[in-house]
C-alpha cells in the first residue's frame, strides 16, 4: 500500500530581504496561508534593517491581515530586521 503524499510544512521563518514591497507582501501572505494550515501559531518575517521601507510596508499590510492576530519587532535584537507574527 503506498504511502499518502503529504504537502511539506512550512518553516517557521521568511525571508523577504532585498526584496521589492510588492512582490515580498505576495510572498507573506502565501506564507502564513502555508503557516496556518500547518497550525503554526507564530512566524518570524526576516526583512532586514536597510532604509526601513520594506520593513514599514510590511508591519502596515499585517496591521488589516485576516490571519495576523498580532505582529511586533523580534525582541531581544540590536537591529529591528524581523516582524514576529501571531496568526489567528
Amino acid at each position: 500500500r503506498p504511502e499518502p503524499v503529504s504537502r511539506p510544512r512550512v518553516g517557521a521563518d521568511l525571508d523577504i530581504r532585498g526584496m521589492r514591497v510588492e512582490a515580498a507582501l505576495d510572498k507573506v501572505d502565501l506564507f502564513l496561508d502555508k503557516a496556518l494550515r500547518d497550525r503554526l501559531t507564530s512566524v518570524r518575517i526576516i526583512h532586514g534593517a536597510g532604509t526601513g521601507a520594506l520593513r514599514a510596508a510590511l508591519r502596515e499590510y499585517l496591521l488589516t491581515h485576516r490571519l495576523v492576530k498580532s505582529s511586533q519587532p523580534e525582541p531581544s535584537r540590536s537591529t529591528d530586521g524581523a516582524t514576529i507574527v501571531e496568526l489567528v
